[in-house]
């Protein structure tokens, strides 16, 4: 039996997690740990957990973190950007594994996040050690490893929906366009003007216009990391245009990928490509062109769902790939993560279809 804690209770993160960990049958749960709920029973912020966890949120102290680490194996962490490596540390010196949920530790040259996310890097050293993981490109670095830096929804949507055709060497350089759009719960579970039903809903919009999302070195990390780039120069990896938007829905993400090919596929010779890419992987689903996938079709899953295409007009890939945001673009991918680091099959508790409709 695995045990774990998680930090950061009350995001939407860990209520999914918890959601998922439900169907889960190698784990345990010891403790939550916040800043806010303290002392409140975990179902009194996710009321569908009632009967599921009757643990109370404990403050997110050392002492309480020094705990829970000497009686859990793994612990998720979820913070606010900067603070992960004060909690990291006391966890890895208790020889204990963590998953962070958020992106200090996803960039291999901590310079990167500094650019990015601004101010110094609380600890290179931890980034430079930790694996960041998509499953499907990367299990084979993460394999039994203590540090692993879960990847952000949008890039593991764009990632999966790339590495077929990165793998054929068949994009040209700097051609990449993501056109994204998430739900809501991207947004985090903070109050905000923009969450507002009155403000969100019957709305689009676009945001961080102008290149400025950090999740574009995440992706052209990961593009350098499939073409063989080295990841410590930034300088000479695939440049993207990624330009993110808000959805007036709950959950989902959709990204439409677009790359100028060096040369030309059918849309049945691409659908056969990715087909057999991903034919051994349990969370990964290609449709034919005649099939564009939903959101919807991921809802409250681990699984992302793609459509491949090609526009011979103007040589360009155009790939439509869906997944939940906080199920495989967070909670999801660390449980599975989590299923990885620690010699269980990675479909463990997450082999579930999607409600529907």
């Amino acid at each position: 039996m695995i045990k774990y804690s998680a930090i950061g209770a009350v995001g939407y993160v860990c209520g999914e997690m918890l959601r998922m960990m439900v169907a889960h049958p190698e784990t345990e749960l010891v403790s939550l740990m916040d800043s806010y709920g303290v002392d409140q029973y975990v179902w009194e912020h996710f009321p569908a957990l009632k009967g599921f966890y009757n643990q109370k949120i404990e403050d997110l102290t050392e002492e309480n973190v020094l705990k829970a680490a000497k009686e859990s194996d793994v612990v998720f962490i979820q913070v606010p950007s900067g603070d992960v490596a004060k909690w990291a540390h006391i966890v890895l010196g208790e020889g204990k594994k963590i998953i962070d949920i958020g992106a200090d530790i996803r960039f291999r040259d901590a310079a990167v996040w500094e650019k990015w996310y601004g101010g110094v890097h609380p600890d290179p050293e931890l980034t430079e050690n930790a694996v960041y993981c998509i499953p499907e490109v990367m299990r084979d670095l993460a394999k039994g490893k203590s540090v692993i830096a879960n990847p952000g929804c949008y890039p593991t949507a764009t990632t999966l929906a790339l590495y077929p055709i990165l793998k054929q060497d068949a994009v040209v350089e700097n051609t990449i366009i993501i056109d994204a759009k998430s739900g809501i719960t991207g947004a985090g579970r903070r109050p905000t003007m923009n969450k507002l039903l009155t403000e969100a809903e019957n709305n689009f919009n676009a945001y961080a216009l102008g290149g400025g999302h950090r999740h574009t070195p995440e992706i052209e990390q990961n593009i350098a990391y499939i073409t063989g780039k080295d990841l410590h120069k930034p300088e000479t990896w695939q440049f993207v245009n990624f330009q993110p938007h808000l959805l007036p829905q709950t959950r989902g993400i959709e990204v439409t990928v677009y790359a100028t090919l060096s040369r030309d596929y059918t849309n049945a010779e691409l659908f056969e490509l990715y087909s057999d890419f991903y034919k051994d992987e349990p969370f990964v689903r290609v449709y034919p062109a005649s099939v564009p996938v939903q959101t919807k079709w991921t809802y409250g899953t681990n699984f992302c769902m793609m459509t491949p295409t090609y526009d011979a007009r103007t040589h360009r890939l155009i790939v439509s790939s869906v997944i939940d945001n906080i199920g495989k673009g967070a909670a999801g991918q660390a449980i599975q993560n989590l299923n990885l680091i620690c010699g269980l099959p990675e479909t463990t508790g997450l082999l579930f279809p999607a409600m529907y409709p």
